[in-house]
Order: structure tokens, then sequence, then C-alpha cells
């Protein structure tokens, strides 16, 4: 073989192996990049437990009142307890049908004082609502609160009651320095779910669902929050329920002394 092919030949095999060099570190990039925007998704569940009930279904032996398809679900971690940043935290429910009352209740966890009380309408389909409560006594920094709903279905028709705890916490420097560095909704979503502040991760994510519902990652994220270990409903799924009004509670409120 002449000097001249066989120095083409070199060439071309460094050339070929660098491509595939290069496409090989490109697939390892591109793999670490997908596990990283994985791993932000993940909501991390604090290991804090709390007594409390976040679906029920009653037990409907009315005849006169037909049996209910759905329970009154509280969106909530299977423990029943989340963090907040904020003094009035909105809180999310799939209520299982239309035009009915519901008692809100909230209840200092550590002395069982109730300090807030509310009734309020929903007019809305079945499906998940969102509840602002901005009459209710601000949640001071490091207490508990114990919280209930009750879906009063009236004429002597058993209540569904579902409850929890949330407990308002500080951000530090380094928390508040990456919110304040966000440039994005989603961003902020990550933070937040990285930090265990579920009042936060799914009230800035549900309202992303129900001002964009025909965006795929949105939705993708959505259900993937939904379907996550130790949040999911086992015998329901909440994927194909519709986020539907947020409730902005006030006027016929009672603050407790």
């Amino acid at each position: 073989m002449k000097y001249k092919q066989v120095i083409q030949v070199i060439t071309s095999t460094v050339y070929a192996l660098g491509l595939l060099v290069g496409v090989t570190q490109d697939d390892k990039l591109m793999s670490k990049a997908e596990n990283s925007s994985s791993d932000n998704s993940e909501f991390k569940i604090p290991e804090e437990s709390r007594p409390g009930d976040r679906g029920d279904a009653g037990n409907r032996g009315d005849d006169s009142c037909p049996p209910i398809e759905k329970p009154l679900l509280a969106l909530v971690p299977q423990t029943n307890f989340g963090y907040t940043l904020v003094s009035n935290p909105t809180f999310w429910l799939c209520i299982p049908d239309d035009s009915k009352s519901i008692n809100f209740t909230l209840m200092d966890e550590a002395t069982k004082h109730k300090i807030y009380q509310t009734k309020f309408n929903i007019e809305s389909e079945r499906g998940i609502i969102s509840v602002k409560l901005p009459s209710a006594p601000p949640l001071e920094v490091g207490r508990e609160y114990h919280w209930a709903f009750v879906l009063d279905y009236g004429d002597g028709a058993e209540d569904l009651l579902v409850d929890g705890v949330v407990k308002r916490v500080t951000a530090n420097d380094s928390l508040t320095s990456r919110l304040n560095s966000a440039t994005t909704v989603m961003e902020k979503i990550d933070i937040y779910a990285e930090n265990g502040l579920w009042h936060e991760t799914i009230t800035e994510l549900g309202n992303l669902r129900r001002s964009h519902p025909d965006d795929v990652a949105i939705a993708s994220r959505w259900n993937s929050l939904l379907q996550q270990d130790r949040i999911r409903f086992e015998d329901y799924d909440l994927t194909s329920e519709q986020i539907q009004d947020c409730y902005d509670v006030g006027g016929s409120t009672v603050a407790l002394a």
C-alpha cells in the first residue's frame, strides 16, 4: 500500500473513532441530564407523620341517598402532614359531587384549642379544587395546626371528613437565595419539592396545570406528583380528574379566641 493511501486510512479511522467517542460522551451527558431532571421532580416527603385521614368514602347506608362514586379526598402525602412557608396556605381537595357545603376547622395541634372555623358552599363539578382561607388567623412559625374539612350533604346524610396537620417553617438564607434566583415557576417547584414544602409544591404546580390544561410537560409533572409513592391514593387515580375552581373563602368566617 502506498504511503499516501496508508495516511488516508489512518486519518479515516481516527475520525470515525472520534465520532464514536463523541456520540458515546453525548449519550452519557444526555442520560446524566435526564436523571438529574428526574431527581429534581421527585417530592421529598418529610419523615414526620401525624394522625389524620386524607380520604373518606363514608358509609352511605341510607337508601334515600344514592351512594357516591368517589370519596372526599385531601391532596396531601400519606403521612397526613405538610410543611409550608406562608401564613395562609392553600389546601387542595378532590370533591365527589357538586353544590355542597363544606365546614373548615383549624386547631392548634399542641393545645387542641380551636382557633378558626368557617362554612362555605361549593358550586363546582366533581374534581379537584383549591381552597384559600385569607381570613383565617396567620399560622405562626414553628407551630403545628390540625385542619379538617367536612363535606355536609344535609338531609340527614352522613358527612365526609378529611383532616391532617400543617406546620409553618421559615426559609434559610440558602433556600431564600435559590428561590429568588429561580427564573421560572417550574424551577421554583423543583426547589419546593426538593425541600419538602408540600403546600407550595402542589399549589404552584396545580395552578400551572389549571392555567395550561393542554401543556403536555406540565400534565406529566402533575401526574408524576400524584402517582409518587407515599402520595398516591391506592384506590383512586386522580390524574384523570379535572382541576376545577379555586375558592377564595372569606366573609362567612368565625375567628375563635
